[in-house]
């Protein structure tokens, strides 16, 4: 009688965790119908490996400084004038500074390495994507916590008009035809509302599979033998053919890809003449992003990085920027601003570039920060540049 009360206890205690954890990671908005996918969290003695392993060939910085820093061009009237947030490739914070590069604001927490991508509110609150160890946080504009989603969120995130963010997120997981049934890691596209619940996911991995215009699509460009197979590092949610999609830039296998968020599969993929891309985007109907590698090696084999923008019918380029020792190996990002011109992270410079539609440089920004790299002084890396518009508001500012 006391095995049967036990045994009685236990299971409700099972039952009672559960439901609190569902009440916990469930939203406002109910997940499509066979879609969620409970990926749960990277066990300890992992995380930190895995983290490492995704993250090789971003570094800190790579140039030694060349004196000139600061805003070096501005072209008032060919700018498109705001304010630019940035993180730094060393470092848990963000930076706002105005045109002419003074410093309008900054958050900042301790607790992670640096910050990968920051997304900033009208009230002043920030979304920041933290590194080591990875999550979401949510910040005020004095930097104090609103909230953390622990997930293992990385590179990206994407938010709408009624709150809703995109976020790229990382889990452990294993295919007999993978690495011989290694564990990998795969990414999920996540969507959380606005107080960081989550209420959807999906893995590349499934939605690759459960595709079947797709399903061939990890043989035929065949996945590397690492346990980062995917390394997604961007994602957008856009309307293709009438249907909400989250874009999603694939670099270990060169690939773009459109996974429909109603079937979490996917409808749409591509490569091309690009290689290590980040930032990939749908601008008017284009496609958008920033080729690290470039299609082919320079002069004597260097390689050039090059932001190149396709007409989605034809497959063909329509605008390309890249200029003699224009490079990046790792992140690297570009934003079409409303005036036409393309602001331009050169990441591992540490320097950011607003270009016109003829390919002039009419604002240019080179990190005045600096950091030892490999025992050498180096410009400290910016991951990501973004212009706020110009009525982005200001009241809050203390």
């Amino acid at each position: 009688m006391k095995r049967l009360a036990l045994v009685l206890l236990l299971v409700g205690v099972c039952v009672f965790v559960a439901l609190l954890w569902a009440s916990r990671r469930s939203g406002d908005v109910e997940a499509p119908p066979g879609i969620r996918e409970v990926t749960g969290l990277l066990a300890p003695e992992l995380e930190r490996e895995f983290e490492r392993i995704a993250t090789v060939g971003y570094v800190a910085g790579v140039d030694e400084p060349s004196g000139d820093v600061g805003v070096l061009t501005y072209d008032h009237a060919a700018t498109y004038d705001g304010l630019t947030l940035f993180t730094f490739g060393k470092g848990p914070e963000a930076l706002l500074i105005d045109m002419q590069g003074r410093v309008v604001h900054r958050w900042s927490a301790e607790g992670s390495e640096y910050w990968a991508r920051a997304h900033a509110f009208p009230n002043g609150d920030l979304l920041a994507i933290t590194c080591f160890p990875p999550r979401l946080i949510k910040l005020d504009r004095s930097s104090e916590p609103i909230w953390r989603y622990e997930g293992h969120a990385h590179h990206d995130l994407d938010v709408q008009p009624d709150g809703t963010i995109l976020v790229l997120v990382r889990s452990v997981a294993t295919r007999e035809h993978i690495l011989d049934g290694a564990e990998v890691l795969d990414d999920n596209i996540v969507l959380l509302d606005a107080e960081g619940r989550e209420f959807y996911t999906v893995s590349l991995l499934s939605a690759f599979e459960r595709a079947e215009s797709f399903s061939s699509w990890l043989t035929d460009h065949p996945l590397p033998d690492d346990p980062d197979i995917f390394h997604a590092n961007s994602v957008e949610l856009v309307t293709l053919n009438g249907q909400k999609c989250a874009l999603v830039s694939i670099r270990s296998i060169d690939t773009i890809a459109a996974i429909e968020i109603s079937s979490g599969s996917v409808v749409w993929a591509v490569t091309g003449d690009w290689h290590a891309q980040h930032e990939a985007q749908l601008v008017g109907g284009n496609l958008l992003m920033f080729d690290n590698l470039g299609p082919e090696p320079g002069p004597g084999g260097t390689r050039r990085s090059r932001v190149v923008e396709y007409d989605m019918r034809t497959g063909r380029s329509v605008w390309t920027y890249s200029e003699p020792g224009f490079f990046s190996h790792g992140a690297g990002a570009q934003q079409r601003l409303p005036n036409g011109n393309t602001l331009i992270t050169e990441s591992d410079a540490g320097r950011v570039i607003e270009v016109s539609p003829d390919g002039q440089v009419v604002w240019e920004y080179v990190n005045p920060r600096t950091v030892v790299e490999s025992g050498r002084e180096v410009t400290l890396a910016i991951m990501r540049a973004e212009r706020l518009p110009g009525d982005f508001p200001l009241d809050w500012l203390p």
